[in-house]
């Protein structure tokens, strides 16, 4: 459950976040995702996440996690549609033919990038997770 004063943690979070370039086991979009949530709840569902440094032992967790949309559904219970996606809550994209996680921010969801946060649009929204 989101704290009282979610909206300013998350705003703080995004703030830290802003300029920080993708890092796996760091600053990667399931960590940054994961991240988030603990922002706004005070819950970190990255327990047994924060153990890879690459990108080859990315893959390896998430494939033995049976994939992105299983990690999420295991910490934040079923998916909804993205349609049902509001400010603050964890969505599936797919991104230049790969799946992340990001955080919806109203009509864009932020994630991780080479030289910082980004954007992209909720048009490319699979699943969304209501934190």
């Amino acid at each position: 459950m989101r704290e009282r004063d979610w909206e300013q943690r998350l705003a703080a979070f995004v703030a830290e976040r802003r300029a920080m370039p993708f890092e796996w086991g760091r600053n990667d979009c399931c960590l940054f995702a994961a991240d988030a949530v603990r922002a706004m709840t005070g819950d970190d569902h990255a327990i047994g996440l924060r153990v890879h440094t690459s990108a080859q032992e990315a893959a390896r967790l998430v494939l033995a996690r049976g994939g992105l949309r299983q990690i999420a559904t295991d910490a934040l219970g079923e998916s909804v549609p993205p349609a049902m996606a509001t400010v603050g809550d964890v969505v599936l994209l797919m991104n230049e033919g790969r799946e992340l996680l990001a955080v919806c921010n109203g009509g864009t969801a932020i994630a991780p990038g080479e030289r910082g946060m980004v954007a992209l649009g909720m048009d490319a929204a699979l699943a969304a997770w209501k934190v």
